[in-house]
Formats: structure tokens, C-alpha cells, sequence
């Protein structure tokens, strides 16, 4: 049992080399699943910068109509102001008109009672013109 033949030494070579055979046949079976999962990697790369952007552009959509609603809540809020402010003029214009309207009552009552006074007036006057000439005719002044 000592001995070690040529053809001992012939056999573990083609056993070394089967085994190799064997481990290159996997490392390319590897490298091809490595190839393969690199280029998956690519694409979900690529989504996810697609994706990012998307984002970005969402973002600033966003960020716009927040300053859209941030201007009509301003506008909102200045003619929430004219309003008020139209309110109250017209309160005070109400008031005036009121105010107005109690004067003219007023005149026009002052207005009945000097007509009134000017017929009574009228009447007296008449009355004292046919007591006028009375007293002359009888008087023979006439």
C-alpha cells in the first residue's frame, strides 16, 4: 500500500478537475444570477428616481396651491373687511335716513299747522274785511 502510481496521481487530477468543472459551472450560474440581480437593482433604482420625482413635482403642486389658498384667504378676509365696513355704512346711512325721514315728519307737521294757521288767518282776515265794510256802510263811508 505504499506506493502512489501515475495512475493514481491521473485519477485525483480528473477528479480535481471535474471538481472545478463543477465549481466554475456554478460561479457562472452565480455570476449570471449576480448579472441578473444588478439589473433588477438598475430598475428599481430608476423607479425609485422616477418615484423621487414624482414626489418632487407633488411636492411643489402642493406648496402652489397652499400659496393659492393662502391668497384667497387673504381676498376672503379683505372683503370680509369691506363688507364690515359697507355694513356699518350703510347702518349709518339707515340711521341718517331715519333721522331725515323724523324731519320731514316734522316739517310736514309744521308745514300742516302754518297752513292751518294761514287759513285760520285767511278767514279772520276775511271776516274782518266784511266787518270793515259793515262799519263803513254804516257810516256812509264806503
Amino acid at each position: 500500500m505504499g506506493e502512489i502510481t501515475n495512475e493514481m496521481i491521473w485519477q485525483a487530477i480528473k477528479e480535481l478537475a471535474d471538481q472545478l468543472q463543477q465549481t466554475n459551472g456554478q460561479v457562472e450560474r452565480l455570476a449570471k444570477q449576480v448579472q441578473q440581480t444588478n439589473e433588477q437593482v438598475e430598475q428599481l433604482t430608476k423607479q425609485v428616481q422616477q418615484t423621487n420625482e414624482q414626489v418632487e413635482q407633488l411636492t411643489k403642486q402642493v406648496q402652489q396651491t397652499n400659496e393659492q389658498v393662502e391668497q384667497l384667504t387673504k381676498q376672503v378676509q379683505q372683503t370680509n373687511e369691506q363688507v364690515e365696513q359697507l355694513t356699518k355704512q350703510v347702518q349709518q346711512t339707515n340711521e341718517q335716513v331715519h333721522r331725515l325721514s323724523e324731519q320731514v315728519s316734522d316739517m310736514d307737521q309744521r308745514l300742516t299747522d302754518v297752513a292751518n294757521g294761514q287759513k285760520i288767518l285767511v278767514e279772520e282776515l276775511f271776516e274782518n274785511k266784511k266787518e270793515i265794510k259793515r262799519i263803513k256802510t254804516a257810516l256812509n263811508l264806503y
